[in-house]
């Protein structure tokens, strides 16, 4: 039985765009064809795409699925409900491998993992414009399924799926519920880039159905990762992720523009209701170690995005506004 199942999903790129990804995967060295399988899953009805001419150029892909149009995370779901290898790895059809050896690399490292790991991963290298560059992250990596493999009874034992009622950010959320399930001992890193994200500005990824659609899947996430660490029994790091929110939302709301899907209104009274009322005086609950850190993430996370303020206001002044602390307590600096 193969050792791994290549979970590549597709709803509206142009052939174009996903070639390369299956011909890297033919002039992949080192590799058996019985060693790995392709799962491909149309979301939607598309014609882009020739499924019979795929299958007679590419015999390595072994699956064909067509579901209703329902978004990448059913359309990952669903290639996870038909796997069947022990580890799986979930790929866009518009990006590639990184080197000609780089799924003999994955392989070697789930035979070195054996039966002792549940999750591993790499950093793993960007193509933007014809440029290419290393995405490095110092300790472990939860934004992003490139470059991650997963073995798949962990996956099944847990639970754990694609989020399909998150529009953005679904990959951030799942990955988290892995490390939040995952025995820290049980994840090891690849010491090798292997995988190539493409980024196209007009991609999926990149456009959900517009801005007030991300914030709103935004918003639900990260009231879904604190009730993940509550199910999980880790109260202070449920606490430590109602902060960081309640801090993310001081750079996006206070000062800024009205922030698309709700008025300002709307969006505070969300997160007392949401954020505040479950997880209250948060902010004063967590060492102040962790309150910097958080804070200096958050204000990492707002230059990004470019919606830092040089001079912003008090921030204390925001976190009393939406009831983060009492009025009368200790004040956060």
């Amino acid at each position: 039985m193969h050792l791994l199942d290549l979970i590549i999903t597709h709803h509206n790129e142009a052939w174009e765009d996903c070639r390369k990804m299956f011909e890297m995967l033919r002039l992949q060295r080192g590799v058996k064809e019985w060693e790995f399988n392709v799962i491909f899953v149309q979301d939607g009805d598309d014609r882009h795409i020739d499924m019979e001419r795929v299958a007679r150029v590419y015999p390595f892909v072994g699956t064909f699925l067509q579901i209703p149009q329902s978004g990448v995370s059913a359309a990952r779901n669903a290639g996870l409900d038909a796997a069947s290898a022990p580890w799986v790895m979930f790929c866009d059809c518009d990006d590639s491998f990184y080197a000609l050896d780089s799924l003999w690399r994955v392989l070697e490292s789930i035979r070195e993992a054996g039966d002792r790991g549940d999750l591993l991963w790499s950093d793993f290298w960007v193509e933007l414009r014809g440029e290419k560059y290393a995405r490095q992250k110092k300790g472990r990596n939860a934004v992003f399924n490139h470059g991650k493999v997963y073995r798949r009874n962990f996956l099944l034992e847990n639970g754990i799926r694609f989020d399909e009622d998150l529009d953005y950010s679904e990959d951030a959320m799942f990955n988290s519920l892995v490390y939040i399930k995952a025995d820290p001992k049980r994840i090891a890193k690849m010491p090798e880039p292997v995988y190539m994200w493409c980024y196209r500005e007009e991609s999926l990824s990149n456009y959900t159905g517009g801005e007030a659609r991300r914030n709103i899947s935004l918003f639900k996430k990260r009231v879904r990762l604190c009730e993940a660490y509550e199910e999980a029994g880790r109260h202070y790091d449920a606490i430590c992720s109602a902060a960081r929110a309640e801090l993310d939302y001081y750079w996006e709301l206070n000062g800024q523009a009205e922030l698309p899907g709700h008025t300002r209104e709307e969006w505070v009274e969300l997160i007392r209701r949401y954020i505040i009322s479950r997880w209250p005086d948060a902010m004063n609950h967590i060492s102040t170690q962790d309150r910097a850190e958080l804070f200096q993430v958050s204000m990492d996370e707002a230059r990004l995005k470019k919606i830092y303020q040089e001079k912003p206001h008090n921030i204390v002044w925001w976190l009393k506004e939406i009831g983060a602390i009492r009025k009368e307590g200790k004040e956060t600096k």
